[in-house]
């Protein structure tokens, strides 16, 4: 057996734990604002940090996956640590914060973990390893090893051309609009503006350059007429003086 047949099972649960994330994600948050949020960097239905995490959990607490207490520290902390590092490294690379506990959760460390989702983690870590992955494994088994391969690699391809779309929208968005993302979870927004850039892209349509030249022209415009009728107020009252003076 060659390195990918071996890591296309590893592959395909990366994908089904990222696809998994992603809709629990857009649930929760689309049921506590009360309207379809949409979750994630990428423009596909994955958040690739719950992939991640699951992953380093299965590997980690293989050893001592029948203890649910070491199981729960280990994915307690492996959570957390991908968590922090994760929105620290992604608000380095795009000067954007893509999440922020600050104000849903008073036990939190720089916005980036909090407590609750903390304890969350290692609750799901021990569900996960106990419950739901040998279940995953079972789902999965029957897929022939050769068909397993072909459709790990298909995924791969495309995670890889959708993580350079949403890196090019995001970057196209920052250069065109000017934002500046300082405080506060920027996600479902950030996302709106990243698909008209791609569309702009696909479509010749340069949608964001267009409309802030539009804001510009507005801008001068109100700019002129403001400065006329400046111009005109003074000279109405430069005539009433002089006529005061006579």
């Amino acid at each position: 057996m060659t390195i990918l047949e071996t890591l296309a099972p590893w592959i395909l649960y990366f994908f089904v734990y990222a696809l998994a994330g992603y809709f629990i994600e857009v649930t929760l948050c689309s049921f506590a604002e009360k309207k379809v949020v949409n979750r994630g960097f990428l423009f596909g239905p994955l958040i690739p940090i719950y992939g991640f995490g699951v992953i380093f959990i299965l590997l980690v607490t293989a050893p001592f996956k029948d203890d649910l207490g070491l199981t729960f520290l280990a994915a307690t902390a492996l959570c957390s640590i991908l968590e922090y590092v994760t929105s620290w490294a992604m608000e380095k690379i795009f000067g954007i914060k893509w999440w922020d506990y600050t104000k849903s959760d008073r036990f939190n460390l720089n916005g980036r973990i909090c407590l609750r989702n903390c304890l969350a983690f290692g609750i799901a870590g021990v569900m996960i390893v106990k419950y739901v992955h040998p279940l995953v494994v079972r789902a999965l088994a029957p897929l022939p090893e050769k068909f397993s391969l072909i459709l790990a690699i298909v995924l791969v391809v495309l995670f890889l051309i959708d993580l350079v779309a949403s890196t090019y929208a995001v970057e196209k968005v920052k250069r065109s609009i000017k934002l500046k993302f300082i405080t506060g979870d920027q996600t479902n927004e950030i996302k709106k503006l990243a698909g008209r850039a791609i569309a702009q892209l696909l479509t010749g349509k340069n949608y964001l350059e267009r409309r802030v030249e539009k804001l510009q022209k507005d801008f001068e415009k109100r700019r002129a007429e403001y400065l006329k009728k400046q111009e005109e107020t003074y000279k109405e009252l430069k005539k009433k003086f002089e006529n005061l003076k006579k």
